[in-house]
């Protein structure tokens, strides 16, 4: 009947027969097929029979089971002859292998599956070398090579040196290496990234770009804090099929710091199967990586310290650049508002503007007429910053400009808006209202862009100054309208931008219009730029902890 003839090592094989439909292999002693190694999991593979075939089917092992060193994706077809691995464990199928002596296939009938002998038990060859017996070399030899490590490791704080210093001399220390590899703790993520790699007759590489790499002896070595040693182990991680290597044996220490922190682990990794690494290997190991991590802490504490040092200064310079070009635009900025209120017969008029950031892109300015009425505008660019400031002051260098030719509000917005249109970039835009106040008659043309006011009667009733016409910037064949406002004793006219009434608080309500006209008119009595002052106090206090993100500024009237 078929079996399968498992390789013991040392050129010792034993067979065993198939169960007639299905013969479970795996380190769980509930199996069929018990085998007592370290890499099979405890349902590892299964060998059932379907019609007169028999097939091999991987049952999800970590390790794989392979079939002519192809790993079993799906179920195979075995034929006589055929090499059958359980990770390592290999064996032969053979399609008549034992002669068939009836019950369960050989395996004892109706008997529990645990009572059976240990002749269904697989125990692999994995050689074992005595601890305290390295075969690395003399002792003498291996603590000179030791020494120079330990003695390599102070002389540098850069830390691909400090890490390369290690490897390269750890493969002095175990000249039987294959490949070394270190691992540190990345501090954002928390996770283990590979800095240094090495194999024989290559240089050491170190980058952060070599990780992160999934190492299970390495997360092993930092879940228990202790070094490990593995004999004839297999590194999954590097390679699909477990003939692609040959490695015989492992040892992994984890890296300490200077107050028993983990910062990482060694992997130094032999495929030399006359000498595999052994206890007294992983001793000298741990006390490499025991100053190894020291040194590898004081050169990652000086990187961090350069770093730090380079971005302080990178920083530190560029908000100095920054400081000094906003200073600048504020310093210009401020030369371009009016530098005193008007002192007009009849009339208390102030205006203020309180920026959220050194520049603004509100703006009000009083322009003296020759006849002694006075101009006057109040606008406000969209966004805020620098640009708009920049828009700002092209937009009252237009204002001035036109109004200087003696051209009526309309007019001067037709023709503001006609430039701003050529000028500006998409999307932005400009409110305005422009009034050319006479104090003779106490009357006000005026003309609006977008911008609304609002006319406080002594009564405190208040009649809306409505827009009567768009934006400025965003239709260039736009033709605008001027009204007249006659005001009378009492009045108080409130110019705001929309900061002054969108100023928001921490529970997200707004200031708002009605709120503005009764911080006025509670207000009255005091001067024009007391009352401006007011205002913006008010705003602050209700927006409390949460920032305006508006600039504030408001031109008030007050008729006498």
């Amino acid at each position: 009947m078929p079996s399968i003839e498992i390789d013991l090592g040392q050129e010792e094989a034993r067979i065993f027969p198939l169960k007639p439909h299905e013969t479970v292999v795996g380190r769980n002693p509930f199996c069929d097929l018990l085998i007592d190694s370290h890499g099979i999991s405890r349902r590892h593979a299964r060998i059932f029979r379907r019609a007169d075939d028999f097939y091999i089917e991987d049952l999800n092992s970590i390790n794989g089971t392979y079939l002519n060193r192809e790993r079993v994706q799906q179920p195979a077809l075995l034929k006589d002859g055929d090499t059958v691995h359980f990770y390592r464990v290999s064996g032969v199928f053979r399609r008549d292998g034992v002669p068939f002596q009836g019950g369960d296939g050989g395996f004892g009938q109706n008997i529990p599956i645990e009572t059976l002998t240990p002749a269904n038990v697989v125990r692999t060859s994995t050689r074992t070398v005595p601890a305290g017996s390295s075969q690395s070399g003399a002792v003498e030899q291996r603590l000179h090579a030791v020494l120079r490590v330990v003695d390599s490791l102070g002389r540098s704080l850069n830390l691909e040196e400090v890490l390369a210093n290690i490897l390269d001399g750890l493969f002095d220390v175990f000249p039987q290496s294959r490949r070394g590899n270190i691992w540190l703790i990345d501090d954002e993520t928390q996770k283990l990234v590979l800095r240094a790699t090495k194999q024989t007759g290559s240089q050491t590489l170190c980058s952060e770009s070599l990780g992160p790499l999934k190492m299970s002896i390495a997360d092993d070595v930092l879940a228990q804090r202790q070094a490990i040693l593995s004999v004839d182990e297999m590194d999954d991680d590097f390679s699909e099929s477990i003939f692609d290597s040959h490695l015989r044996s492992s040892i992994c220490a984890p890296l300490m710091g200077p107050h028993d922190e983990i910062l990482g682990a060694i992997c130094i990794d032999s495929d030399d199967g006359d000498q595999p690494f052994a206890e007294q290997d992983l001793e000298v190991l741990t006390s490499v990586s025991a100053v190894a991590g020291q040194a590898t802490e004081y050169a990652r504490q000086h990187e961090r310290l350069l770093d730090h040092a380079i971005n302080y200064a990178v920083e530190k310079e560029r908000r100095r650049r920054a400081e000094e070009k906003l200073g600048i635009a504020d310093s210009f900025q401020k030369t371009l508002y009016p530098e005193s209120n008007p002192d007009v017969p009849g009339f208390d008029i102030a205006g203020a503007a309180f920026p959220t950031e050194e520049a603004c892109g509100d703006y009000f300015d009083f322009i003296p007429l020759p006849d002694g009425r006075l101009a006057i505008a109040v606008g406000d660019v969209s966004g805020h910053g620098i640009g708009a400031a920049l828009y700002m002051i092209q937009t009252r260098s237009y204002i001035r400009a036109y109004v200087s030719r003696g051209l009526g509000v309309a007019e001067v917005l037709t023709e503001i808006n006609r430039q701003l249109c050529a000028d500006m970039v998409s999307g932005t835009f400009v409110t305005l209202f422009l009034g050319i106040l006479d104090p003779v008659s106490r009357q006000l043309t005026w003309s609006s862009a977008g911008h609304p006011g609002f006319r406080l009667k002594l009564n405190n009733d208040c009649d809306p100054v409505n827009a009567t016409n768009l934006v400025l910037g965003l239709l260039p064949d736009v033709r605008f309208e001027s009204l007249t406002l006659q005001l009378d004793s009492g009045d108080v006219l409130i110019l705001p931008t929309d900061g002054v009434y969108e100023a928001t608080s921490t529970a997200r309500e707004l200031f708002g219009r009605d709120r503005m006209l009764e911080c006025v008119a509670s207000a009255r009595q005091s001067s024009a730029r007391e009352i401006i002052e007011s205002l913006s106090e008010a705003c602050r206090t209700f927006a409390g902890d949460n920032s305006l993100h508006d600039d504030l500024t408001c031109v008030l009237i007050k008729v006498k």
